[in-house]
């Protein structure tokens, strides 16, 4: 340090003569407070960065969230639409049967199982009459398993609701709603069977692409087929819907009693 107070510095290189810089002290501490000063804005830029990345991807997460919520709910209006026009129609027997896979009972359906049980009531004779006149009770046959009929396969990748159906001599009519529960397209096939009264599972001649599908949310599906050969309409106890994916593995089933109106 010269008398000045200044600091001196000094270098050397080969073959160069030597050189002096002279430096006050002020501007050392300067220089050092400029580089605490960069290093907390560089701290703070960061830190800001990240917080405002963070907040981005919430807004994002929310708005995936709100596009999820606003598809679930166009989904119920329009499932809503659908019931309120059918609800309108005048053929009672799609009505009915809608009804029946809503798990609502209509007045008929309640007369009709009353005067049933009645006349079960009436035809059931006493074993002692039973063996008096030689003859031997029926008994349901065995060889079906209920589990087969009336069991329910669901692994909440599609949804099928308002399913009803309308049978006359030789056909049956079908319509239900198939919705996509997978946040991505989703595609398969389906199968439907005709359940009868005795325990009967029989595959129903549908058309190639009637059941057929390959979905991002909503589908209606609306056709009709011919009975299996030898099945009346009055035999009939239902009709099972089984849908498959692309692999061809079972992701919903269920069975859907037919409704009966006189």
């Amino acid at each position: 340090m010269s008398a000045s107070g200044k600091l001196n510095l000094i270098w050397f290189r080969d073959e160069q003569p030597a050189r002096r810089l002279r430096l006050r002290p002020a501007w050392i501490r300067v220089a050092s407070y400029l580089l605490v000063l960069v290093t907390l804005c560089a701290a703070g830029g960061a830190y800001a960065s990240y917080q405002l990345w963070r907040r981005a991807q919430q807004m994002q997460n929310e708005r995936r969230e709100n596009e999820k919520r606003l598809s679930e709910t166009l989904l119920k209006l329009e499932r809503l639409q659908n019931i309120e026009k059918l609800l309108q129609t005048t053929d009672q027997g799609e009505l009915s049967q809608l009804l029946a896979g809503l798990g609502v009972e209509t007045q008929a359906a309640r007369s009709q199982a009353a005067s049933k049980s009645a006349k079960d009531s009436k035809d059931s004779k006493d074993p002692k009459d039973t063996a008096k006149n030689g003859g031997v009770d029926r008994e349901k046959p065995a060889g079906f398993d209920l589990a087969d009929i009336l069991g329910k396969v669901d692994l909440s990748q599609v949804g099928v609701e308002n399913f009803r159906a309308k049978v006359d001599a030789k056909t049956v009519s079908y319509a239900f709603d198939l919705s996509n529960l997978m946040p991505q397209a989703l595609s398969g096939n389906g199968q439907l069977l005709a359940v009868t009264r005795s325990g009967g599972v029989l595959p129903v001649s549908t058309g190639k692409d009637d059941l057929g599908f390959s979905i991002q949310r909503f589908k209606q599906v609306s056709s009709q087929a011919p009975l299996p050969p030898g099945v009346e309409p009055g035999n009939l106890f239902g009709f099972r819907m089984v849908i498959t994916n692309a692999s061809g593995k079972t992701i919903f089933s269920e069975t859907y009693p037919f409704a009966q109106t006189p």
